[in-house]
């Protein structure tokens, strides 16, 4: 088993932003200009007019992951039974300004749907490739934040005090604290997808017209990028499965992130990668192996 890992930053122009259809240009995405003076292509922020933005994205996972297994019926199990092996796939997206082109870039962002991060999943061949199949999926962030105690505080007034009273209530009355002993939890943790009367961020799936095939988009409100900063991280739990008929083939794990400054449309975005070539964009060949192939 091996892990991928695929990274890209760029710089890019909008016109007409708050529009239906604006207009992005692709300025650099290059490490070695990012030394060199501002490009003559960027824009200066003008008011519904135009502005440059830096973007970095990543996404890494499992390259080779196990499909699901069936497990044969038995008289004592009648059903078909499925063990899953369940995969993470950790996406990244961050924005930042450029010296000389600052403007509050967060500042016009609606309250609602400010970002929508996409996770495309597309089977190849598309007829009968292996299938993704999403199980979960989360935002992390790191405390303290602005307004937020550590992981630490948050826990402290649930730790009991004597050995006694640990003994008497059991480790399954803290989840927290078993929470707290997880790696994740250690580097991160889950924000809420509502806290405060107010919604954080929601999970939508569709299926899209262009790449005709699932994705599951992150929804994301601008109070998280307040709270938390303008880097974002999330997770998905993905199992695999392969059809009997197919041949060996492979998802693609498609990073697609946007941004959205039109008012008038919640689901009218800026989407820098649109103006790059499919073959340099943030994503990952999946290919899921059959247990027996590995002897398991």
């Amino acid at each position: 088993m091996a892990t991928q890992i695929k990274r890209m930053y760029l710089d890019f122009v909008t016109r007409r932003y708050t529009s239906n259809f604006p207009a992005i240009e692709i300025v650099s995405d290059s490490a070695e200009s990012s030394s060199r003076r501002p490009h003559a292509s960027y824009a200066a922020w003008e008011k519904d007019g135009a502005f440059t933005l830096r973007c970095y994205s990543s996404l890494q996972g499992e390259n080779n992951p196990k499909v699901s297994a069936k497990r044969q019926p038995s008289t004592q199990t009648p059903a078909l039974g499925i063990e899953e092996a369940i995969y993470s796939y950790d996406w990244t997206f961050g924005i930042t300004l450029i010296e000389g082109f600052y403007w509050d870039w967060r500042k016009e962002l609606p309250d609602e749907s400010a970002l929508a991060i996409h996770l495309v999943l597309k089977p190849e061949p598309p007829e009968d490739g292996p299938e993704a199949i999403p199980i979960g999926a989360i935002l992390s962030t790191l405390h303290p934040s602005r307004n937020t105690k550590s992981i630490w505080e948050q826990a402290l007034p649930m730790v009991p005090k004597t050995a006694a009273e640990m003994a008497k209530t059991g480790a399954s009355a803290f989840p927290l604290l078993n929470y707290l002993s997880s790696g994740l939890m250690l580097g991160s943790n889950v924000l809420a997808s509502y806290g405060d009367n107010q919604k954080n961020w929601f999970l939508y799936q569709f299926f899209d017209e262009k790449q005709k095939c699932p994705v599951v988009e992150w929804r994301i409100n601008k109070k998280v990028l307040v709270e938390y900063g303008p880097l974002i991280r999330g997770t998905l739990f993905l199992a695999f499965h392969n059809s009997v008929k197919a041949k060996a083939g492979t998802v693609r794990l498609l990073l697609r992130p946007q941004i959205r400054y039109c008012l008038k449309d919640e689901i009218c975005y800026i989407i820098p990668t649109h103006q790059i070539d499919a073959d340099k964009q943030v994503f990952i060949d999946i290919h899921p192996t059959d247990r027996n192939e590995s002897g398991d």
